[in-house]
C-alpha cells in the first residue's frame, strides 16, 4: 500500500502534470549527448591492425615503422600517436583516465549540488565536458589527450550525478520507480546511437568533434527549467521555492494561492530539524547506515565495472565492432522497460539482488561457451551487459531512497565514485585473458547479490528529509 507523501512539494507532484512531461523529456534529451562521451573511445581505439615496413606478417613487434589498416577506420588514436607494440598499454589507461575524471565529478558535483543545487550544478558539469571534449581532439600528444580525456569524464561524472538526483526530486512516490528507470532510455540510445555515428565518420577527430558541439545545447536548460524546489524548500529557501511552484501550477492552469502558505508551514514545522541539519560523516556513528553505505558501496563498484567492462569486452569480441556495441545497446532498452514494470512490482532489494545473480552467471556462461560459437558469446554477453544495466538503474534509485536530502547528492556523489573505480579497473581486467575478465565481472555480481541480504527495502517510502527518517527504514 503506497504511503501518501508528507513533503508538499512531493504532495503537489503526486502525479505527472504537462510540466512533468515538459521537464522530463527536455532532460532525457539534455543526456544523450553527454553519455556518448562515456563510450566514444571503443571507437576512438577500435582493434587496429598493422603491417611493418620491411618485415612478414601483421602487428609484428619490434617495428620501426608500422603501415597501418585504415580500411574500416581511416584514423584512430594509435594510428594518430602511433601506439603499439610498447605503447599498447596506453589505449587501457586512455579509458581509465576518463573515469578517474567520473570519479572526481561525481563525487565534486555531489557536494557542489548539495550547496548550490541541482539545476546550476549539472549545467556547469555540461559546459566542462563540451569545453573539454572540443580540446580533446586538438591534443598533440597522447599524454595532453588523457589529461583532457580526464577533465572531460569530470564534466561527465557530474552530469549523471547531478541530473539524475534533480530528476527524483521532481518525481512523486507514485510513478516515482517507473520515471526514474525510463531516464536510462537516454543512456540506451547513447550506446545505440553511438555505433551509427562511428559508421559513418571514421575519422577519430572529426568523431570527437561531432560528439562534443552537441552538449553546449544542454546550456539552454538555465533559461527552459527550474531548480528543485525540494532541494530549495529543505534548505529553508522557501521563497525561491514558492515562486518556483507558482510558476509549475501557472504552467499546468492549475490553482496556486495555497501554495507558498503549505510551503511556509512545513518550512516552520521543520525548523528544529534545519538547525540539525545531516552531515555525510555522521553516518558513521550508526551501525545500521554505515552496513547501508558499505554494501551499497561494493555494489555500486561492481555495477560500474560490470556495464562498462562488459560493453568493452563486447567491443573486443571478433566480428564487425559496429554491429556488437549497437546490438549490446539495442538490447539495454528492453531491460530498462522491463526494469520500469518490475521496479512497481517488485521489492528494491528482491529485484537488485535477482539482477546482480543473474548478470554473474552469464557472465560465467560466456567464457564456458567455446570461441567458435561466437554469436552465442556476443549474444550472451550482450544479455548479460543489459542485465548489469538494470542493476544500475535500480541501485541508482536506491541509493537515493536511502539517504536523506541535505546530503543526498553527497552521499549519491560518493556510491557513484565507487561506481566510477569500478570503471577504472574494467579496462585492465578487459586486458587479461578473456575467461579471467569474464570470470571476474561474474563472480563481483554474484558477491554484490549475496550483499542485498543486509540492506532494507525501501519501496513506497517517501524520499527522507532527515537523518532520523532516514534510521527508520530498517524497521520497515
Amino acid at each position: 500500500m503506497k504511503k501518501e507523501s508528507k513533503h508538499p512539494v512531493e504532495k503537489y507532484f503526486h502525479k505527472i502534470t504537462k510540466y512533468h512531461l515538459y521537464f522530463f523529456t527536455l532532460l532525457f534529451l539534455a543526456k544523450i549527448p553527454v553519455f556518448w562521451h562515456v563510450l566514444s573511445l571503443l571507437f576512438m581505439t577500435p582493434p587496429m591492425t598493422y603491417t611493418c615496413e620491411g618485415k612478414n606478417g601483421t602487428d609484428v613487434c619490434p617495428c620501426a615503422k608500422p603501415i597501418w589498416n585504415t580500411s574500416i577506420f581511416s584514423k584512430t588514436v594509435q594510428t594518430k600517436y602511433d601506439i603499439y607494440c610498447d605503447t599498447k598499454w596506453m589505449v587501457s589507461i586512455m579509458q581509465s583516465m576518463l573515469f578517474f575524471g567520473t570519479l572526481i565529478g561525481a563525487f565534486t558535483f555531489g557536494f557542489l549540488s548539495d550547496k548550490y543545487g541541482r539545476l546550476s550544478s549539472f549545467l556547469l558539469s555540461c559546459a566542462v565536458v563540451g569545453v573539454a571534449g572540443c580540446l580533446v581532439a586538438y591534443m598533440p600528444t597522447p599524454t595532453l589527450f588523457m589529461v583532457v580525456r580526464c577533465i572531460e569524464g569530470i564534466g561527465v561524472g557530474g552530469a549523471i550525478v547531478t541530473s539524475y538526483v534533480l530528476l527524483v526530486e521532481y518525481c512523486g512516490l507514485s510513478y516515482r520507480e517507473s520515471v526514474t528507470a525510463l531516464f536510462h532510455i537516454p543512456l540506451n540510445v547513447s550506446h545505440m546511437s553511438l555505433a551509427g555515428v562511428s559508421y559513418l565518420i571514421r575519422d577519430s577527430d572529426t568523431f570527437q568533434l561531432f560528439l562534443s558541439v552537441p552538449v553546449f545545447l544542454t546550456l539552454t536548460l538555465f533559461f527552459l527549467c527550474n531548480e528543485s524546489p525540494k532541494w530549495l524548500l529543505d534548505n529553508n529557501r522557501v521563497d525561491e521555492a514558492a515562486k518556483i511552484m507558482e510558476k509549475i501550477a501557472k504552467f499546468n492552469k492549475a490553482p496556486s494561492y495555497h501554495i507558498r502558505g503549505d510551503l511556509q508551514a512545513y518550512a516552520s514545522q521543520q525548523t528544529a530539524l534545519q538547525i540539525k541539519k545531516a552531515k555525510f560523516f555522521q553516518i558513521f556513528q550508526y551501525r545500521r547506515l554505515t552496513i547501508n553505505l558499505c554494501c551499497m558501496a561494493f555494489i555500486y563498484f561492481t555495477c560500474g565495472m560490470g556495464y562498462y567492462g562488459v560493453s568493452q569486452y563486447i567491443g573486443q569480441m571478433s566480428g564487425d565492432i559496429h554491429s556488437n556495441v549497437a546490438m549490446s545497446g539495442s538490447l539495454l532498452i528492453p531491460g530498462t522497460c522491463i526494469a520500469a514494470y518490475s521496479l512497481q512490482k517488485f521489492g528494491r532489494r528482491s529485484f537488485l539482488m535477482t539482477t546482480c545473480f543473474l548478470s554473474g552467471t552469464l557472465m560465467l556462461m560466456v567464457i564456458l561457451i567455446p570461441v567458435t560459437a561466437n554469436i552465442a558469446r556476443v549474444l550472451v554477453a550482450c544479455v548479460g551487459c543489459s542485465v548489469f544495466f538494470m542493476s544500475f538503474i535500480i541501485v541508482f534509485l536506491y541509493g537515493v531512497e536511502l539517504f536523506p536530502t541535505t546530503i543526498r547528492n553527497s552521499v549519491l556523489g560518493f556510491l557513484s565514485v565507487m561506481s566510477r573505480v569500478g570503471q577504472i579497473a574494467a579496462p585492465p581486467i578487459n586486458s587479461l585473458p578473456q575467461i579471467i575478465s569474464g570470470a571476474t565481472f561474474g563472480s563481483m555480481a554474484i558477491i554484490g547479490g549475496f550483499l542485498c541480504l543486509f540492506l532494507p527495502e525501501t519501496k513506497n517510502t517517501e524520499l527522507p528529509s532527515t537523518l532520523e527518517e532516514t534510521r527508520n527504514l530498517s524497521n520497515r
